[in-house]
Order: structure tokens, then sequence, then C-alpha cells
């Protein structure tokens, strides 16, 4: 794609394709997520970018929005694609180039073509086989539309403990601030927390940061109801973007992880993308006994290059 002329419509919705170099993955855990989710929202409001659609895959993502400009769009996907990389490249102990330069982008003209990109958006996470119905993935953010806790237990100030407390008055002050959650914030509120404070917590921040323009989307079907009525019966199609498709499901990265969590030593991924090339081929050797994983989702797991003729 390099050197093609970008195509921009004014007053069109955009869908936007991002994918890393190799096609490495991009998410391992729940921080990872959060913190591309507090800056893609806060670059969104800088920018004055409206956002219909945010789809996060292991190892791409899909936007679907509308831009002031193309030069607004175009710095809308550098900043918060650059302050991303800069903030996982430091957690991970990584250095250089992860996503490609050149993002993918399709102008959608007329109510037809939208639809047609919102479902297509949607629908990613069930055509990868991580979830039955579009608005089940928590990282496609649909469910958060109409509810602000829909993968927890309500929040009860009542009720929550002083830590708790403690961490949704520091969420408050970086959302008012507009200062994206960084890896270690996340580690420090989490600290004291079990499992089912993590997952309100998880649901406050998403809640409080999202940028997702809910009512424009609705928009285009009437109301809710009918948006998902509209997306999970039809899985729509996108022939602009060059994007890789494959047929593997993406629950194989799942799988890869829990393995490695049970291997001595192994479950700190920080740690093991960290390692050298040598110690990773045994590791990769050790996953494919032990999970159906193609070598190539082993080696994107990894971030290894190995052979990945299947």
């Amino acid at each position: 794609m390099k050197g093609r002329f970008r195509v921009f419509k004014a007053g069109s919705l955009h869908h936007i394709y991002q994918r890393t170099v190799c096609g490495y993955l991009i998410f391992y855990s729940v921080r990872d997520f959060i913190v591309f989710f507090t800056l893609f929202s806060t670059m969104a409001r800088k920018h004055d970018i409206q956002v219909l659609g945010l789809c996060l895959m292991y190892d791409h993502i899909h936007v679907l929005i509308s831009a002031p400009s193309r030069k607004v769009m175009s710095a809308f996907v550098r900043d918060y694609t650059s302050q991303f990389v800069k903030r996982r490249n430091a957690h991970y102990s990584r250095t250089g180039q992860f996503f490609e330069h050149r993002f993918g982008s399709a102008p959608k003209t007329g109510s037809k073509k939208v639809r047609t990109a919102i479902s297509y958006l949607y629908n990613n996470p069930v055509e990868k086989s991580l979830c039955h119905k579009a608005e089940d993935y928590q990282w496609s953010f649909l469910r958060y539309a109409h509810c602000q806790n829909p993968y927890s237990e309500p929040l009860k100030s009542s009720h929550v403990s002083r830590h708790m407390r403690r961490a949704i008055n520091d969420i408050n002050a970086h959302r008012n601030m507009e200062q994206p959650l960084s890896y270690s914030f996340i580690d420090k509120i989490a600290k004291e927390c079990n499992t089912g404070e993590l997952r309100q917590l998880t649901d406050y921040i998403i809640s409080q940061y999202n940028c997702i323009d809910y009512q424009a989307l609705e928009s285009y079907y009437d109301d809710f109801g009918n948006l998902l009525i509209a997306v999970n019966s039809n899985t729509g199609s996108e022939y602009q973007i060059k994007e890789i498709v494959t047929a593997e499901s993406d629950m194989a990265y799942v799988r890869l992880a829990r393995v490695l969590k049970k291997m001595t030593g192994y479950t700190d991924m920080t740690k093991v993308l960290s390692l050298p090339d040598e110690d990773k081929k045994r590791i990769a050797w050790i996953l494919s006994a032990e999970t159906n994983a193609t070598p190539r989702q082993i080696s994107k797991f990894l971030h290894l290059t190995i052979d990945t003729n299947d």
C-alpha cells in the first residue's frame, strides 16, 4: 500500500484497519486492552473524532470513525498508535516498529455501506470463534451501549472496600484530566483487588473513558435491539481494504496462554517475549505438542519468526 493516495470523503464514515509487523499479537491481558482503550478514547476526544465502532482483536484492530478531514484522521491514528506502541514497548521490554506504518482505510458512503461495515467490524470475534454473538465479545464494547457494568456486579459506593474507593477516585482524577491509564497505574490499583473487584474496575474504566457514539450507531437501525438482530444476521463484507484473512480460530491464542501459564517460569508474558529466540523455539515445540495451534499462530504469539508452512 506504500505510496498509494489515501481516499477520504468528508462527511463519511471511514473503516480503519491496522495490523502488526509479522502479524504479532497485540493484546495478552486486560491491561493491554485497557491501556489501548483509554488512550484511544482520549485521543478521539482530543481530535474531535466521532467513533461508531472499535473492535480489538488479538492481532489486529478495526475502527469505524468520522473525522473532520483526512489530515485529522491520519493524525488521530498516528497519535494513538505511536503512544500505545511507546507504552507497550516499554512494558514488554522491546524496541522498534510494531504496527505496519501505513494503516488501511476505506470511506463508507450511504446507509447500506455503513451498515455492511458495522456488521463486518462487530462480527470479527464471531468469525474468529471467540464468541457466538457479536455483543458477547467484551473488546468490541457493544454491551456498554446501555449498561455500565455488563461483565461485573454493580458498583455500590456504600459497600465498596477502602482500596476500591481509592481506586475509583484515582480513575476519576485521571479521566477528568483526560489522562489515559498506564500499565503501572493499573498494576497499582489492582494490587489489592480480588477477581470480582477487578472485573468491576474494568467495567468502570471502560464506561468512564468510553468514546463510542452509540446513539449515532443505533441511528442506522432505529434502536439497539434492531442493531443486534441485523449484526447477528449479516456478517458484512469488506472489499476496499486488503486485510489478511485466515480460517484459523483465535481461540488458539486463549489456549496457548493457558498452557504457558502452567509452565514453570513462563507465567509472565513480559518475560517470555524478551527471551532469546532459541528459548522461544523450545517453548514453541512444547506449545505445539500441547495445543492444536498452527506454527503461524505460535510464532505470532511468541513474536518469533519460524517456518509457517502448516
